[in-house]
């Protein structure tokens, strides 16, 4: 029998629109056994890193509070500013972040202990280069309606969804690029079933393979 410890896990990119349901793709992949790392949070972790508290004081003093903490909310209005300005503000932005992210990333898969698959749920994913650094991508798509109901749920405008995903790989390319796509418009739309039905594809593809 295969000592699983000793094997790499295999690596899953999840990708989609906002409010497709990444998030819940998400958590029925780790409900399945597989381990993730949620560039999102870690992002939010990073902003009480000193180095990164420094460089962002420095670049928009307007964004930290009184406390000495950043204010996302302020941060995404500069960088989501609907002109070319905000653009480079955002490039700017990734240009800090995603180093440190990548690297905390190929930290926490190389210390995974009996782990099949591990998922790298990062939003951009492919704006950055990090599908070089999976073994699949799996595309989590939704129909628009749904989507822009979950954002509004969370406090969303859709100018906000707009603005965002116009600084983002457009969503059709994103689906031809991936090897899986899971249908999330409904919350009970059989999402065990899709996920383990990819991650039973994966493994007859590695075993075809091996």
């Amino acid at each position: 029998m295969t000592d699983r410890r000793s094997e790499k896990p295999i690596t899953l990119g999840i990708v989609g629109g906002v409010g497709s349901g990444k998030s819940f793709t998400a958590a029925e992949l780790v409900a399945q056994g597989a381990a993730i790392f949620d560039a999102d949070l870690e992002a939010k972790k990073l902003y009480d890193d000193p180095s990164v508290l420094d460089i962002v004081r420095k670049r928009w003093p307007d964004v930290v509070n009184d406390a000495g903490a950043v204010d996302r909310q302020k941060l995404a209005q500069v960088v989501f500013a609907p002109d070319e300005t905000g653009r480079a503000e955002l490039v700017y932005l990734n240009s800090v972040l995603h180093p440190r992210l990548l690297a905390k990333f190929e930290q926490w898969l190389e210390s995974l202990d009996g782990h099949e698959f591990a998922v790298l749920d990062a939003p951009l994913l492919f704006e950055v280069g990090w599908d070089k650094h999976v073994d699949y991508i799996v595309y989590v798509d939704a129909c628009e309606e749904t989507r822009r109901r979950r954002t509004v749920a969370r406090g969303w405008s859709p100018d906000e969804i707009s603005r965002r995903e116009s600084r983002q790989v457009p969503l059709d390319v994103k689906k031809a690029r991936a090897d899986f796509v899971v249908n999330a418009s409904r919350d009970d739309s059989a999402m065990d079933r899709q996920v383990f039905s990819i991650l039973e594809s994966i493994r007859q593809i590695r075993r075809s393979h091996s």
